[in-house]
This record gives C-alpha cells, sequence and structure tokens, in this order.
C-alpha cells in the first residue's frame, strides 16, 4: 500500500520498492484492466478521488508501471473469468504476469502538482500542454505520432508572442525538432536548430514569421485550409483556447491510423493544483481554471483506444460539478468515478508485512493506532495509509538502533488531529541531533540541494557534512524536487506546516538567512517569500511593491513573472489583500492583451472584497478598493467594446465609492477614485455620443476632486485627476464644436496642473500638462490657428523637457514627448515645412528608442514609434522618396510586430499595424508594383479584422477595414474578410 499522499513522494525506498509494497486497491486494478482488455473500448474517464493522505498519486504510479498491458485473447479470457470475489487473484495475476502474455501499453502521467519551472509549467494552458506533448512522445516513441496541426499552432502561436527564451529543443520533443532541422537550416542558412542555444526569436530573425511558418507547414503537412484558419485566430483568445481540440484531434488521427498501439494510457495526477490558492472560486471564476483540461478531455476520442484516468482530492460530479459546467461540461455518464479510501485491518497487515513488521501484537497496536476510527470494533477500523507509513518508519528506525519496540508503546493513542505531530516528533526523536536540527531548517526552504545544506549549516549552528546530507534525504519526509534539477530534494509539507505553526525557532532562523542568500543573488521572489513566513503581511507589502514597480515603472514583465510564479505559495491571510493582489494580477494581465486572464483576476479580486465587506462592512478601505477593482474591470471592458458591461462595472464602482463615502466621508482617496470611475464613464458615454450624460458624469468627477481639494488643498494627485478630467470635458466640447468652451477647459486643465506642479515639481502633473498642452494645440491646429498650436506643441515638449531633467530614464515621459513632437510633425508638414516636419519625426523616433533602451517590452512607446515612422514614412512618399518611404513603413511595421510579440491582442498596434500596410499597399501601387500592394492591403485587412475580433464594436476600425474591402473586391482579387 502506498505511503504517501497528492504532495508527497518517500525517498527512505527505492521507486521499485515503493511499488513492491503496494497493497490493496484490487479492485481498481482489476477495473483498470477491463478498460485495457475489453472490447469495444469504454467510452468513460476513470476519476480517482478521496482526502490527501490515502494514496492517489501512487495509486497512479502503480497503473502506469505494472498495469499497462493488453493480454492476448487467451489470457485475458482466463482473467476475466475469475469470480468477483476473487478480485485480489486478478490484480496478483495483472501486476505479475509473464512478459510474454501481454504487449506493453504506451503511458503518459502529467502532474499538475510539479512546481513550475521556465516553460515546465504543467497547470498552464499553453506550455501544460506542450509539457504533455513531449512527454507523450517519449512514452510512445515505437509508434512515432504526429501532430502536425498542434504543433504548427505552437510554432504560430510563439513566433507571434514572442515570449519564450526557451529553445526549440525544449519545448518540443527531438524527433519533431530532427525533422524540422533541415528546412529551416536551409531557410537560415547555416545550422540554427541544431544547437541548443537557438531560439524561436532567432529563426523569426533571418526572415519574418510568415516565410518561416510556411516553411514549417509545409515540412509538417499541414493543409493551406487548415493553416489559413489558424492563422486567423486571435492568439490569446481564440487559437490559445482551440489548442486542447488541435491536439486532441491529431491525437485521434494518429490512433485511427494502422501504426498504432491498441490502447493509449493518459493519467493525469492532482487535479485540484489547478485550483491552487483559488479553490474557493466560485462561478465563472471556478469553472475557469480547469476549462483548457475539460476541453481537452472532451475532445478526446475514447473509441479509439484512448484510456483517460485522473486523480484529484474531490468528486468530478459531487464537488467540482462537471456535468453542470456552462462551457465544456462532461456529462456524468461519461465520468466513472471511483473513490480511493482508507486500508481495511487486513490490507494493513499486508503492508506491515511487506516491510518486516511481523510482531502480531504489535501489528495490531500499529494498525489500531494508524486508524481514523479507532474506537471502532477491529472489522470497522479505517486504517489512514499515511499514519500507517509513519507507524511503520518509527518502528524501523528504532529497530536500526538496535531497540525493538512493543505493542504498549502505541497503547496510547492521540486524537486524530494530532496524531501526525505526534507520530513525527517520535521519528525525529531517534535521529542525530543535528540531523533533527538540520530538517528544522530545511523545512524553511521550497527546495535544497547540498550546497544550499552546506550554507544553512553554517547560518543555524548545526554540523553540515555530506554523510549527514545523505542521511537527511534517505528519510519518509524527504522528497526529490524533479522541476529543479537532479538532487534538488524538499521537505514533506506536513513537517513545513508543522514547524510553521509552532513558529519553529530554527526554522525562523533559516528564514531569515535564506530572505537575506536570495536578496544577495538578486531573486527578489525568493527573498520575499521567506520575508512572507517570517511576517506575512511584509511579504505581501513587499510583493505589492515590487510588483508595481516592475509592472508600471520598469515595464520588467519577466519580473512580474517571477512574482507570479511564487505568489500562489504565498501567505495571504486576509480576502482584503487577496483583493489587492488580484487587482495587480489583472492589471497585469490586462497590459499584455491577456484579456480573459485579467477578467478572472478583476472578478477574483471583486469577489474577495466582498468577503472582506461581509466580515467587516464599515471598512471604508475595502469598499474603495472594490470600486477600484470594478473600474479596471470597466476598462477592460471599454476596451473590448463590451459597452454595456463597461458601463455596468463603472456604475457599481461608482456605487462602492458613494457607500465607502458613507461611512467617511472626508475619505479623500474614495474622493479621488470616485472622480475617476465618473469620467471613465464620461469618456464611454461620449464615445457612444450619449453627450449629455458625458458632460454630466465629467462636471460630477470635477465635483468629487473640488470636494477632495476642500479637505486637502495641496493634494498633488487629484489637482492633476480634476486637470484630466477637465481635459476630457475639452475634447467633448470641441467633439460638439463648441470650440471656446473647449478650449477654456483646456487651459482650466492646465491651470490645475500648474498648481498641482508648484505642490510637488516631481509629480506627475508635468506628463498630464504636457498632454493638455498637445490636446490644445490639436484643437488650435483644426482651428487654423497654426502658430498658436506651433506654441502649444512647443510648450508641451518644454515640459516633457523640464520632466527630464529631474527624471531623464523615465520611459514614460521620454514616450510621451516623442508623441506630441509627431504631432508638430504633422502640423509642420500640413504647413509644407519639410524639413522641419522630418526633423520633429525623427525627434520624436530618437525619444521612443530611448524609451525603449530604458524599458525595451514598454509595448505603448515601441506603437507609438511605429506611428512616428509611418507618418515619416507618409511625409517621404510624399516628396516623392520613395525608398526612404518604404524603408520607414517596412520599420513601423517591425515596431508594431513585436509590440505584438509582446501583447498578442493589443488591438492599437493591430490597427496601426493595418494602417501602416495600407500606407505601403498605396505607394507599392504608385510605384505599378500591383502584386506587392496587393499582398499589403491583404495584410492589412487580417490586421483590421484581427482588431475587431477583439474589440468588435469598434466603428472607426470597421468602417476601414469595410472600404479598404470594398476596394479589394472591386479589384476582383480574393481577400480575406469576416
Amino acid at each position: 500500500m502506498p505511503i504517501d499522499d497528492e504532495d508527497f513522494e518517500s525517498q527512505s525506498i527505492a521507486d521499485d520498492r515503493k511499488l513492491q509494497l503496494f497493497t490493496d486497491r484490487h479492485e481498481i486494478t482489476r477495473r483498470f484492466a477491463f478498460y485495457l482488455n475489453e472490447d469495444p473500448p469504454r467510452e468513460q474517464i476513470l476519476y480517482f478521488y478521496g482526502d490527501g493522505g490515502n494514496g492517489k498519486s501512487l495509486l497512479l504510479k502503480h497503473l502506469q508501471f505494472h498495469c499497462c498491458k493488453r493480454f492476448t485473447p487467451e489470457v485475458w479470457q482466463e482473467l476475466r473469468d475469475i469470480p468477483e470475489e476473487n478480485i485480489a487473484e486478478v490484480a496478483n495475476l495483472v501486476r505479475y504476469a509473464a512478459a510474454k502474455t501481454y504487449t506493453p501499453i504506451p503511458v503518459v502521467r502529467h502532474d499538475f502538482g510539479l512546481i513550475p519551472i521556465k516553460e515546465d509549467k504543467p497547470q498552464d494552458r499553453f506550455y501544460g500542454l506542450l509539457m504533455l506533448r513531449r512527454n507523450l512522445a517519449a512514452s510512445a516513441k515505437k509508434y512515432k505520432f504526429k501532430f502536425p496541426n498542434y504543433d504548427f499552432a505552437c510554432f504560430w502561436y510563439l513566433l507571434n508572442k514572442g515570449e519564450s527564451d526557451a529553445t526549440l529543443k525544449q519545448l518540443f520533443p527531438d524527433d519533431l525538432i530532427d525533422f524540422l532541422t533541415p528546412v529551416v537550416e536551409t531557410f537560415a542558412g547555416f545550422p540554427v536548430v541544431s544547437q541548443v542555444a537557438a531560439g524561436l526569436k532567432l529563426i523569426d530573425k533571418f526572415g519574418g514569421i510568415k516565410r518561416t511558418m510556411k516553411l514549417i507547414q509545409t515540412r509538417l503537412g499541414v493543409s493551406d485550409e487548415k493553416a489559413d484558419e489558424i492563422r486567423r485566430k486571435d492568439i490569446d483568445i481564440e487559437l490559445i483556447d482551440c489548442l486542447p481540440k488541435l491536439f486532441a484531434g491529431d491525437l485521434n488521427a494518429a490512433m485511427a491510423g494502422k501504426h498504432k498501439p491498441e490502447r493509449l494510457v493518459m493519467l493525469f495526477d492532482t487535479h485540484e493544483k489547478l485550483w491552487d490558492e483559488k479553490r474557493n472560486s466560485q462561478g465563472e471564476k471556478f469553472w475557469y481554471q480547469d476549462e483548457w483540461f475539460r476541453r481537452l478531455l472532451r475532445a478526446l476520442d475514447y473509441k479509439s483506444g484512448i484510456v483517460v484516468a485522473v486523480a484529484g482530492r474531490d468528486s468530478p460530479v459531487a464537488q467540482l460539478r462537471w456535468p453542470n459546467a456552462p462551457r465544456f461540461p462532461i456529462p456524468e455518464h461519461y465520468i466513472d468515478a471511483q473513490l480511493v479510501w482508507h486500508l481495511s485491518p487486513a490490507d494493513a497487515k499486508d503492508y506491515l508485512h511487506k516491510v518486516e513488521i511481523d510482531q502480531p501484537d504489535l501489528a495490531d497496536a500499529v494498525i489500531k493506532y494508524a486508524s481514523v476510527n479507532p474506537d471502532e470494533s477491529w472489522e470497522n477500523l479505517q486504517v489512514h495509509p499515511f499514519y500507517l507509513g509513519l507507524c511503520a518508519d518509527v518502528v524501523l528506525a528504532e529497530r536500526r538502533r538496535g531497540i525493538e519496540l512493543l505493542s504498549s508503546d502505541f497503547a496510547r493513542i492521540p486524537k486524530l488531529e494530532h496524531k501526525t505531530a505526534e507520530l513525527t516528533d517520535r521519528l525525529l526523536m531517534y535521529v542525530d541531533r543535528e540531523v533533527r536540527s538540520a530538517v528544522h531548517s530545511l523545512s524553511a526552504c521550497r527546495a535544497f540541494d547540498e550546497d544550499l545544506y552546506m550554507r544553512l549549516g553554517a547560518g543555524c549552528h548545526f554540523r553540515a557534512s555530506s554523510a549527514n546530507f545523505e542521511i537527511l534525504t534517505s528519510f519518509s519526509f524527504v522528497w526529490n524536487e524533479p522541476q529543479r534539477g537532479e538532487r534538488w530534494y524538499r521537505i514533506h509539507e506536513l513537517l513545513r506546516r508543522l514547524d510553521s505553526e509552532r513558529d519553529n525557532e530554527k526554522t525562523r532562523r533559516a528564514h531569515g538567512l535564506l530572505e537575506g542568500h536570495y536578496r544577495e543573488l538578486g531573486n527578489r521572489a525568493e527573498a520575499i517569500y521567506h520575508a512572507n513566513r517570517l511576517d506575512w503581511e511584509r511579504g505581501v507589502q513587499e510583493w505589492v511593491e515590487v510588483f508595481n514597480q516592475a509592472l508600471w515603472l520598469s515595464h520588467c514583465y519577466r519580473e512580474c513573472e517571477s512574482l507570479l510564479e511564487v505568489r500562489g505559495v504565498l501567505w495571504i491571510k486576509s480576502d482584503f489583500e487577496l483583493g489587492r493582489i488580484s487587482q495587480l494580477e489583472g492589471d497585469y494581465y490586462a497590459e499584455l492583451a491577456r484579456y480573459t486572464e485579467a477578467r478572472q483576476e478583476y472578478l477574483e479580486a471583486v469577489s474577495a472584497y466582498n468577503r472582506q465587506i461581509i466580515l467587516t462592512p464599515d471598512d471604508e478601505g475595502t469598499l474603495n478598493n472594490k470600486g477600484s477593482a470594478l473600474r479596471s474591470l470597466g476598462d477592460l471592458q471599454a476596451q473590448l467594446t463590451e459597452f454595456e458591461a463597461a458601463k455596468q462595472s463603472y456604475s457599481e464602482a461608482i456605487a462602492a465609492f458613494n457607500s465607502a463615502l458613507l461611512i467617511a466621508p472626508d475619505y479623500i482617496t474614495t474622493l479621488g477614485n470616485k472622480g475617476i470611475g465618473l469620467q471613465r464613464l464620461g469618456e464611454l458615454q461620449a464615445l457612444l455620443t450619449e453627450v449629455d450624460l458625458a458632460k454630466l458624469s465629467y462636471l460630477e468627477a470635477i465635483a468629487a476632486y473640488n470636494s477632495a481639494l476642500v479637505i486637502a488643498p495641496k493634494n498633488s494627485r487629484w489637482l492633476n485627476n480634476k486637470g484630466n478630467a477637465l481635459q476630457s470635458l475639452g475634447e467633448l466640447q470641441a467633439l460638439l464644436k463648441k470650440f471656446d468652451l473647449a478650449k477654456l477647459s483646456y487651459l482650466e486643465a492646465i491651470a490645475a496642473y500648474n498648481s498641482a506642479l508648484v505642490i510637488a515639481p516631481d509629480d506627475l502633473g508635468v506628463l498630464n500638462k504636457g498632454i493638455a498642452l498637445q490636446r490644445l494645440g490639436e484643437l488650435q491646429a483644426l482651428l487654423s490657428e497654426f502658430p498658436e498650436a506651433k506654441l502649444s506643441y512647443s510648450e508641451a515638449i518644454a515640459a516633457y523637457n523640464s520632466a527630464l531633467l529631474i527624471a531623464p530614464d523615465d520611459s514614460r515621459w521620454l514616450s510621451n514627448k516623442g508623441s506630441v513632437l509627431v504631432k508638430l510633425g504633422q502640423l509642420q508638414a500640413e504647413l509644407s515645412e519639410f524639413e522641419a516636419a522630418k526633423q520633429s519625426y525623427l525627434e520624436a523616433i530618437a525619444a521612443f528608442n530611448y524609451a525603449l533602451q530604458i524599458a525595451p517590452d514598454y509595448n505603448y512607446a515601441l506603437n507609438n514609434k511605429g506611428n512616428a515612422l509611418q507618418s515619416l514614412g507618409y511625409l517621404q512618399a510624399e516628396l516623392n522618396e520613395f525608398e526612404a518611404a518604404k524603408q520607414s513603413y517596412l520599420e513601423a511595421i517591425a515596431a508594431f510586430n513585436y509590440a505584438l510579440q509582446i501583447a498578442p491582442d493589443y488591438n492599437y498596434a493591430f490597427n496601426s499595424k493595418g494602417l501602416a500596410l495600407k500606407s505601403m499597399g498605396d505607394l507599392q501601387a504608385k510605384l505599378s508594383y500591383r502584386q506587392e500592394a496587393l499582398k499589403n492591403w491583404q495584410e492589412a485587412l487580417e490586421m483590421f479584422n484581427r482588431s475587431l475580433a477583439i474589440a468588435p464594436n469598434d466603428c472607426w476600425v470597421r468602417n476601414r477595414r469595410d472600404a479598404l474591402q470594398e476596394s479589394l473586391d472591386y479589384l476582383g482579387e480574393d481577400t480575406v474578410s469576416s
């Protein structure tokens, strides 16, 4: 019988020894054999569920190593004819069958509980499926399964997304890379793929995504129709969601072919880890966590011989409610749910016999001690496998010291909730003091190797040696951590939790040393984990601060990713803090255009704040944060043109702010946030031409800021925001052709920013002032007030230059300076001041380049750089500088491509790229390069379509798409449209 649980793999016995000790589960073994040998194949998913510690993980290993056998018809008939009451006989015959009586069945095991390391992320809907693909290729190597459509889609995803630094060999199976190497080497000009250091970005460097993908498509044998279908899909909204179906479709096709096994087994362990800290999620958030896995299971063709077994703590019908999922449900009749329960006394005695604990009275005492119901009669005892294993460890540890324990040593039976602690303490009593100290110190580590063990020995004052390390790593509570590398280990989670609950002095000291160690290494995420264990609030606060800085100031998305990897193991002991962290996660995903995940995190934040409000209904801070999360959700919905949903979110946000103000009327943070919410609502209403409502929202926003400024007249933040609202009001008035009122609003906005700058010269007011001056300049240019417009643009540039004297490396200010230089250049071009216009465009591009040196992944700066290059190209084309114009357009498109690699669903970049491609096509048509022009117009059309797939209600984009489509139809060419 297994002596472990889902999170625990004993290293005290070699893997083959553990499996030799496997006890009981005869009915499950027999049932599994039927799945593999009965014809036609069963069309059900085996699901093993039950509490932790009942051995589900080792059960899967038992099935993997001992039971994946397809017997000859004669042998199977003999096995199935054995009466059901003799299931133990069937199970043993399956386990110990002679090799000549069966054919081994290929099996792959995917553990959702493995710690994510780089691209090995078992829970991730993209990288998790890639892990399964690699492991399946290794386990079924003999059959050479092909996944052409899925592999093509993965290459397309990665080349567009450009976020992975992994090599091809790390992401894909060797046989696939060997298969593609010749064609890509030919394309690249030298053997890039055969080198381990060759990554996906390097392949793209040698000629562009489209050409690369055409070669890969041809080599994989993907049809043009399928390739076009995949390429038309939005990367992170449509394509990512259909990858499980593509994977399953290819696998189904392989299993329907001639050279295929009669069965293929897929085992999935620790299913509950897909929820992790979100196990209390409700509604849409709950269903989303394992949606990609359900999609995969639904798409597999079980009639072809695919056998799936899943292990998890919760029943798929009762707790997970798979049949009731609103999207991709799995009906109950497709689920064969099997409870993995405790051991019977007979099975427990069988296990003790296998580990040579045969004294009858001692065995009986251990069995009673390890039972969850020791007061019941003998035949009704339920023996917990984990407790039984710890008892055996205690007996065997003493035996190694020459002491035989007696039944009386297990006579006093502690309460169930104390049993684990007592057994662990007893076991540690029998080990060397230095080893015992090491155990408590190492329980602070998420994972450790011998070097880290030695470092802790010096800092925590225990004698560390290679010999003691070998002893330590042989214990049952130390398990291997394969994701970290060879000879990395981890203390069992139970012991780590016990040390934390008891506030063990050695463990706390180790946390302090490890925090300092990882700070020295520059690994802030790991340092924050240990800080969190010493003081959970300090750790959470630092996580929030560092994440905020990485996301908004340095645009360092890699650091955000490392913080997100440790976020799942942080102690977050309040729903308020959980809401803060979830909201930041939402901001991160929104910044990278991962809209589905952003929506989930914003909803999770709102739910967390709602739970906190139940506990502390009069806490204005929680209500304020709930309003902020709803406002962010509204911003996301507005960007996706989900206008009614956005209105609802903004309205709920304002309601939350109002509730907070009923409790604390002078809470200026909430007054200011209410102003922001009203302003965002007004901007949405203006977009929908609800001008009267928009005007009212802006005026209410200004009133909210004024109320805050009555309380704190020198609050630069709310002066800035008041300026923003006045600026938005000015834009609305300009739209309504109330130009004098618009000018007045802009001037009042600039006055507000100036007041803010008097208070805080280094504040964001200078940034906002520059934007307001730019808007004023645009209005003046529209009214043909050209000298005034030039002056406003010049003052805007001067504002940014002043800011850059204070903070020369602020990428936001550099980017905004570039934007106003573009506007100045456009005005100069309109006035036929061509050389001055060129100079403005070049200065703008230089500002964007400097910003991108500081923050290379700043997609806003990338998009604006592309726009500047596009404007320069248009000017060069007008001046008949055709080669220069072509080069500018190409560089603009490259900038948009890079922005889309960072944020694949950044619809503004799709729009900008579409315009650049359209301009390039216009230039080529002017030069009589008709085919090249058509190609670029068609690609521009595709960009507009992809933008509309993300934001379907964007009329500006739709009008341009329709006009371009009409032109292409007029030319009589087949084009892509939707």
